[in-house]
């Protein structure tokens, strides 16, 4: 382990775990960690998200923080507006694309020692450069991009056709830009076996979200009327999910239940989310430093989502925690779930209600759903066991690599005589 090291690229610090992305990528850190040296490069957005490296030093030897402001393109206030937008569809690179200088230089400088490069998220590539031969590229798409972007244009396509035209030529040039990385890296991790079909390359490894299973389910402490949505709340496909449940669905679930209570948790929450919150039928509440008292007071959770892609952590937590869970079906997409077993899933607004309705009048079906959904993420979704699979990948794509530099290195350089 001593002489093996791995460069960690990520969009953030991964610390701390508030939140799914932050899970992930700590997961997925500490199992690097176990089979090699790991160096640390990421975003920071301001100074005092840098007091989390504390918490990171058992599993890091370096940490290489890059201000986030770097990958910003800094246009002069005077450049027209026709030309910012013919520079920006001039490039190869999609409107997702973050590329920042400063953290091209760190990759670049810290890759020579590396084994391999670790990058989280496919709009992080384009700070990646062109590695050497000698270095390996893992690529976690924990999101499939080009799935998001399609779902994105089909339930809030753009009011202006021109608007709607770029974002066609983009959704073009995304799915371009993602096929060359698939191809270029040496393992691509995905969250769930339909990702790795849907982009068919043979170095694609499924390496699923998981959950931290405490000892014992949660006691219910709740009302038998509380909606508990959790998740980050500055994550559009989250925002548009939470918009359309209140929109269409809690009004049906409402002329049933008259005083059912929404409570909105999560990260970050936007100006628009924060004027939600009324402090009686639906509360909201940003940056919560533990989840487990809020779903003490849970009777059910929802998962809402119209649009993305991934697996669903706060699922798995409901599961983990002991809370029954309704859910769209893109939702809980990429899960091994079974409607009516571990979970119900609608779509349709009506059903969706029904479904909950269903759930808060029945603490006997919350029961058995809780029981199956429990025994199946202890199963399947624990991290340990997930850790131990990334940790395995890990060796074997260093052998990989030892393998061809051994060969590289036997093998005779031009003009010299071959030993046959």
């Amino acid at each position: 382990m001593a002489d093996r090291r791995i460069l960690y690229v990520s969009p953030r610090i991964p610390y701390p775990l508030r939140d799914g992305t932050a899970l992930r990528l700590f997961h997925l850190l500490r199992a690097y960690a176990g089979v090699a040296r790991v160096d640390l490069a990421f975003f920071y957005a301001d100074t005092a998200q840098l007091e989390a490296v504390q918490a990171l030093k058992p599993y890091c030897a370096t940490f290489h923080p890059v201000p986030l402001s770097t990958a910003y393109r800094r246009l002069s206030a005077n450049v027209p507006l026709w030309r910012r937008r013919v520079e920006q569809a001039a490039t190869t690179i999609p409107a997702i694309g973050l590329r920042s200088p400063e953290m091209c230089q760190v990759v670049e400088r810290q890759a020579r020692l590396a084994d391999f490069v670790h990058v989280s998220k496919l709009w992080m590539a384009p700070s990646i450069p062109k590695l050497t031969g000698k270095t390996g590229l893992v690529l976690d798409l924990d999101d499939v991009e080009t799935v998001l972007k399609s779902r994105n244009l089909r339930i809030d396509p753009p009011p202006r056709w021109q608007r709607r035209l770029f974002e066609r030529y983009d959704q073009v040039r995304l799915w371009l830009y993602q096929s060359r990385a698939v191809r270029r890296a040496d393992r691509v991790f995905v969250c769930a076996a339909r990702d790795r079909q849907r982009l068919g390359g043979r170095n694609i490894v499924v390496i699923p979200n998981g959950a931290v299973i405490p000892p014992e389910i949660l006691p219910d402490e709740s009302d038998g009327k509380t909606l508990l949505c959790a998740g980050s709340l500055s994550y559009g496909p989250n925002v548009d999910g939470l918009r359309f449940f209140i929109r269409e669905t809690l009004p049906l679930i409402r002329s049933q239940i008259p005083d059912v209570r929404l409570l909105i948790i999560g990260r970050a929450p936007g100006e628009e989310v924060l004027k939600l919150h009324d402090g009686e039928r639906i509360q909201v509440v940003g940056d919560v430093p533990a989840v487990e008292p809020f779903y003490r007071r849970a009777t059910i959770s929802l998962v809402s989502l119209r649009i993305a892609g991934g697996t669903r952590l706060r699922i798995l937590e409901a599961f983990a925690l002991g809370r029954a869970v309704v859910s769209t079906s893109i939702g809980c997409e990429g899960l091994e779930v079974t409607n009516g077993q571990h979970i119900l899933i609608s779509d349709d607004p009506r059903q969706f209600a029904h479904s909950c309705v269903t759930l808060l009048r029945r603490p006997e079906l919350r029961g058995t759903l809780v029981r199956a959904a429990r025994k199946m993420v202890e199963e399947k979704y624990k991290w340990e066991s997930i850790e131990r699979k990334v940790g395995m990948a890990a060796e074997d794509l260093m052998r990989e690599r030892d393998s061809l530099k051994a060969a590289t290195k036997r093998r005779p350089s031009r003009g010299e005589p071959s030993e046959s």
